[in-house]
């Protein structure tokens, strides 16, 4: 860029050279801001993230200038939508106006044919969360509603009320989700050039729905591209990190988990690692369905169902090659129980620090759930089931 306007400057230069030499040149001159190019990247704005267009070309767009960009070249240019809209520009808003009833959605298309992924960012989102009844109301019998015989379930842990959801034709669609679940983020591998963010709003909720989500469309050639099929990616974004963090569950601010979850979290091996270890600051920080003890070998009912269908279910945190810190295998892979990972892990890898570790490539962490809960498998009581927040360190 410093190149490109210093030759600009040059042009400049000569020209007025030229017309000093040669005055009765009159239309020759070429304008210094016809020259200059800068790349229309994003930019950081005052209030928000934008794209760096010239102060014309954002006017054109009908967006917003936030601050300049391109040493003062460019402004750094804003986009906000609402419901109804259609967005193809990068680094767009998608922000509710407090008025939204029933049902408000977008149409996300591709900034270009090179966009191959999006991430959206909840900056806000809270609506109503997941139904909290331990009231059974029917027979489940793997997975699936029995007419005579199963297990009495109840609708806990279902977005009965409010409910956003991704439609991606041709393409994965990452799992629907309600409650609180701000900071939060979520990828989306686009199988078409169009998709659809949608709020469905009920009447009967007490929360009042807000939300605004940042829109980033990646192209292919992106460094930082999550790998195909996950629903979040977290990588080493400061010196600082060094491949740590926090993953968690959807809705974990909302205290409960939710159902009809496929949440694939993957985290990008940094440089020289070659195991991950994970662990939690309180026992309470892991509360997946199924009582204590439902971790260990001789249970091994997390995460599947039996061919019977009975006394088993699909709510686990799975987390492939499971060993000990000290590198000794587990027989065990899926997680779940009231109990709490650290204590789960206190008896399970008998190690101080209370952590399991996993040295398989890519490091992937997915909670999987099905629609119901249990009465007779799984703990519906009050401070129960509120999901997971887990500490990840790579080494």
């Amino acid at each position: 860029m410093k190149y490109l306007i210093a030759l600009a400057v040059l042009f400049f230069a000569y020209n007025v050279t030229a017309i000093e030499s040669e005055p009765k040149r009159d239309g020759k001159f070429i304008s210094m801001f016809n020259i200059v190019r800068f790349p229309n990247d994003a930019c950081d704005g005052g209030s928000r993230n934008g794209t760096c267009y010239t102060k014309e070309e954002c006017s054109n767009k009908d967006g917003t200038e936030d601050g300049s960009c391109a040493e003062g070249y460019g402004v750094c240019c804003t986009f906000v939508v609402n419901g109804g809209a259609t967005l193809s520009e990068n680094n767009t808003y998608f922000e509710s106006t407090g008025e939204e009833a029933s049902h408000c959605s977008i149409q996300v298309c591709k900034a270009s044919s090179s966009i191959v992924q999006l991430r959206l960012d909840f900056v806000d989102f809270v609506i109503n969360g997941p139904d909290t009844s331990t009231t059974s109301t029917n027979f489940v019998s793997g997975g699936n509603v029995a007419i005579v015989a199963g297990k009495e379930a109840s609708l806990a842990s279902r977005c009965l009320i409010d409910v956003f959801s991704v439609s991606n034709p041709g393409g994965p669609s990452p799992p629907q989700i309600c409650g609180n679940n701000v900071d939060e983020h979520m990828y989306v591998d686009m199988g078409a050039d169009c998709i659809d963010l949608t709020f469905q709003l009920g009447s009967t909720g007490t929360v009042e729905a807000k939300w605004n989500i940042r829109v980033t469309q990646y192209e292919a050639t992106y460094d930082n591209l999550a790998p195909f099929g996950c629903t979040q990616y977290f990588w080493k974004q400061d010196s600082d990190s060094d491949g740590k963090g926090t993953i968690q569950s959807y809705n974990w601010s909302g205290a409960k988990h939710l159902a009809d979850q496929n949440q694939v979290i993957c985290i990008r091996r940094e440089d020289d690692k070659t195991k991950i270890c994970y662990s939690t600051t309180v026992n309470t920080d892991f509360s997946i369905s199924g009582e204590s003890g439902m971790w260990q070998p001789a249970k091994p009912t997390c995460g599947g169902y039996s061919k019977a269908g009975g006394g088993t279910f699909r709510d686990a945190l799975i987390i492939r090659s499971l060993e000990k810190s000290t590198g000794a295998t587990l027989l065990v892979s899926n997680l779940c129980g009231q109990q709490g990972l650290s204590s789960a892990v206190a008896s399970m890898a008998a190690t101080a620090g209370k952590k399991v570790c996993s040295s398989a490539v890519p490091f992937i962490v997915t909670f999987t759930s099905d629609s119901w809960e249990q009465s007779e498998d799984e703990s519906v009581t009050d401070g129960d089931n509120k999901g997971f927040k887990i500490n990840y360190e790579q080494s």
